[in-house]
């Protein structure tokens, strides 16, 4: 089995700061078969330093369950992925700061977790593990560390690098990618920008495709990774070039 433990601070990978949980910290365990095990409910237990609590098994209430509980770690079955649409789920919840995700399931192969992570879990564990290690992992999360193994990490890092050197962006796509990292919807942006909507809708079209993302939260984890907030890491263009 490949061993997994705690990566970088997300301040050094995701960009951006995320404040330790409290202490005890809130775990929500939507995984029937973990908190059908004894010793790990007693791991997890408030002399432990934790409030665990079992998720309901219906997965359409897991968001709202979510924001009752947030902050908190939500350690996640991953036969509940095929159930639940994830990035609507993160994209609901403040996702790494006030929910953060722990997958858990069957061994997979680096590029499963590596989806994981760019969709904006922030680990993943096997559900072999022993409770004293899934316990490791949730103290991590609640640290606000990533828990994979590291080459997984270097990996999507890599990933992210590449595309960021070899395709470069406009100033108009930085501005937008900024305000999707601010959370704004496309009809908010195209206020905010004083261009149509059909504009903002083709300028993000085209982010997706130079960093090869996929869908919206993607784009927003990749904004997170490489913006901050008081200098867009992204211009790559004299400000006076040209934007659409």
């Amino acid at each position: 089995m490949v061993p997994f433990h705690r990566g970088a601070r997300p301040t050094d990978v995701l960009g951006g700061t995320i404040c330790p949980l409290p202490d005890p910290v809130p775990v929500l365990v939507a995984h029937t078969k973990l908190w059908a095990r004894t010793g790990l409910r007693r791991c997890f237990s408030q002399r432990e330093g934790f409030i665990s609590i079992p998720a309901f098994q219906s997965p359409e209430h897991l968001p709202a369950q979510c924001q009752q509980m947030a902050p908190c770690v939500l350690v996640l079955d991953q036969s509940m992925l095929e159930r639940l649409d994830l990035p609507e789920l993160l994209g609901a919840l403040d996702y790494r700061r006030s929910v953060r995700v722990l997958v858990v399931g069957p061994e997979q192969d680096d590029e499963t977790v590596q989806g994981f992570i760019r969709t904006g879990c922030m680990g993943f564990a096997s559900e072999q593990a022993a409770p004293s290690l899934l316990k490791k992992a949730v103290r991590a999360l609640a640290r606000g560390e990533l828990w994979v193994d590291r080459r997984l990490i270097t990996g999507v890092i890599h990933q992210l690098q590449c595309s960021l050197t070899s395709r470069q962006l406009t100033p108009r796509e930085n501005e937008i990618l900024r305000l999707i990292a601010l959370g704004l919807k496309n009809r908010t942006i195209a206020e905010k920008l004083c261009i149509s909507h059909e504009t903002v809708r083709w300028h993000i079209r085209s982010l997706h495709s130079k960093l090869g993302v996929q869908d919206r939260l993607e784009t927003a984890w990749y904004a997170q990774t490489f913006l901050t907030d008081a200098q867009p890491a992204l211009v790559l263009e004299p400000a006076s070039a040209s934007a659409g």
